[in-house]
C-alpha cells in the first residue's frame, strides 16, 4: 500500500513540467482574479459618505451608495474562458493537488457570474456553506460589544493615531527587510483597509490612513509576521496553488494574524477583541438586510461605544468589495474570518499553529498537510523564483503600481 501510495505523489519528469505549466496560467489567472473580481479600488469612498450622511442619517432617506471603481477589465483578460479551459485540463490531467485547483477555479467563475449579473436587480448571490455564520459565534460577539463599555482610545501619546501611510513606510520596509522578505511597499490613497498584503509580493499602505505607534507594532505583527510569513512559505513550495492558498485559507490566514497581535507583542491595541466581534456582526448584518437598515441596527447597537457613523459605513463598504451594489443584499464573505479564525487558532496547540504557518491551507485540508509535505519534496519542487513570477505579474497590465 505505501509503494502505490508513494507512486501516486510520485509525478514523472514529464507530468510534473506539465503541472509547473498549469500552475503558471493558474498564477495568471489567480492575479487577474484577484484584482478585477474582489480587491477592487473603490475611487469615490469619501464622496460616497458624505451622500449617504447628508441623505439618510440627516434626512431619512432611503439612500444606496453608488460606488465607483476603475473600468473593469477581467473581459478584456478572456478570464472566464481562460477559467474554464483550465478547469478542463486540470480535470484531463488528474494529479494529488488537482481538485484543489479546480475548487478554486470554479469559485473564481462564481466571482464573474456576479459580475455579469450586476445590472440584474432580481440576482441573488449564493454563497459556499462554509461562509455561513455560526449561532455560538454571534452570541459570543455580540456579548463582547456588550460587556465593552467604550472604544474610546486611550489618552496616552502612544495611542495618538498622528502618523501617515508616508511616516510609517520605513518602518515596514525595515520590518520587512529585518526578517527576510523582499516585498516592495506600495503606499497609495484607494484601499478601504489601512494596510493589505498581497500575494505577488507586494505590501500596500493607505496612504490618508493614521497610525499611532501602537499600530504601526500591530500591523508589524499581523500583516508581516503573520500574512506575509504564510506567503513567503507559500513561495518555497514552488506551486502558485499554495501562494494564491486552498479553500478556505482566509480562514487560517486572518486567525494567525489576529492571534499574533494578541501574542506576539507588548503593547496592545485597545479594544482589538472588540473591533473583531464588530466586523463579524457587521457581515451579518449586510448579509441580512439592506445597506441602510443594517446601518441603522449597526448604529443602534454601536451606539454607546464611542463608534463613529462613519467608522460603520467604512465598515459596510468593506462588505460590498466584490459584489459592488450596495442597494442589494450580498457580503464580502472575508471579513467574518478574522474572529472565527482567531477562534480557532487560539484553541490550537503550539506545534499545531507552527504548522499552520507552514501551509495556506483552510481548516478542510488541515489533516492534509501531510500529503502536501510529501508531493512537495518527493518530487523537488524549486521555490518559485522572481523571474516566475514576473511572468504572472507581466500579464495582467493593470496590475496597482
Amino acid at each position: 500500500i505505501k509503494e502505490s501510495y508513494d507512486d501516486y505523489l510520485k509525478l514523472t519528469p514529464e507530468l510534473k513540467e506539465k503541472l509547473l505549466d498549469l500552475d503558471l496560467e493558474y498564477g495568471k489567472i489567480m492575479l487577474i482574479a484577484r484584482y478585477e473580481t474582489v480587491c477592487r479600488t473603490i475611487n469615490n469612498k469619501d464622496e460616497a459618505w458624505e451622500q449617504f450622511e447628508e441623505k439618510h442619517i440627516k434626512n431619512g432617506e432611503k439612500y444606496f451608495p453608488v460606488l465607483k471603481y476603475d473600468k473593469l477589465k477581467w473581459k478584456e483578460y478572456n478570464l472566464e474562458e481562460r477559467v474554464n479551459e483550465l478547469i478542463y485540463q486540470f480535470k484531463q490531467y488528474r494529479n494529488p493537488l488537482s481538485k484543489y485547483y479546480v475548487e478554486n477555479l470554479e469559485k473564481v467563475l462564481a466571482q464573474i457570474d456576479v459580475l455579469k449579473h450586476l445590472d440584474d436587480d432580481d440576482y441573488e448571490i449564493s454563497y459556499d456553506k462554509k461562509y455561513a455564520f455560526d449561532d455560538k459565534l454571534l452570541d459570543e460577539a455580540f456579548d463582547i460589544i456588550r460587556k465593552t463599555d467604550s472604544c474610546k482610545t486611550p489618552d496616552d501619546p502612544m495611542y495618538k493615531k498622528n502618523k501617515s501611510g508616508k511616516d510609517v513606510r520605513p518602518k515596514i520596509e525595515k520590518a520587512l527587510k529585518d526578517l527576510g522578505f523582499d516585498w516592495t511597499v506600495i503606499v497609495d490613497n484607494k484601499m478601504p483597509p489601512r494596510m493589505g498584503v498581497n500575494p505577488e509580493k507586494t505590501f500596500r499602505i493607505r496612504e490618508t490612513a493614521k497610525f499611532s505607534d501602537v499600530d504601526v507594532e500591530s500591523l508589524i505583527a499581523h500583516e508581516i509576521k503573520g500574512h506575509v510569513q504564510k506567503r513567503y512559505n507559500a513561495y518555497q513550495t514552488g506551486l502558485f496553488l499554495f501562494v494564491f492558498g486552498l479553500s478556505g485559507k482566509n480562514i487560517f490566514d486572518e486567525g494567525m494574524a489576529i492571534w499574533n497581535t494578541f501574542n506576539l507583542i507588548e503593547n496592545q491595541k485597545p479594544h482589538a477583541m472588540f473591533k473583531i466581534a464588530m466586523s463579524y456582526i457587521c457581515s451579518y448584518y449586510v448579509s441580512k438586510y439592506d445597506f441602510c437598515d443594517a446601518f441603522d441596527r449597526l448604529k443602534d447597537l454601536f451606539a454607546d461605544k464611542d463608534i463613529s457613523d462613519k467608522s460603520i459605513f467604512v465598515h459596510m463598504l468593506r462588505e460590498k468589495r466584490s459584489t459592488i451594489r450596495t442597494d442589494r443584499l450580498g457580503y464580502w464573505a472575508g471579513d467574518i474570518d478574522y474572529f472565527r479564525g482567531y477562534k480557532m487558532i487560539d484553541s490550537m496547540t503550539t506545534d499545531e499553529r507552527k504548522r499552520i504557518m507552514k501551509w495556506n491551507i483552510g481548516p478542510e485540508q488541515y489533516y492534509e498537510m501531510d500529503k502536501f509535505e510529501k508531493f512537495i519534496e518527493m518530487n523537488n519542487f524549486e521555490p518559485i523564483s522572481n523571474e516566475r513570477l514576473n511572468k504572472i505579474k507581466k500579464d495582467y497590465k493593470d496590475l496597482p503600481k
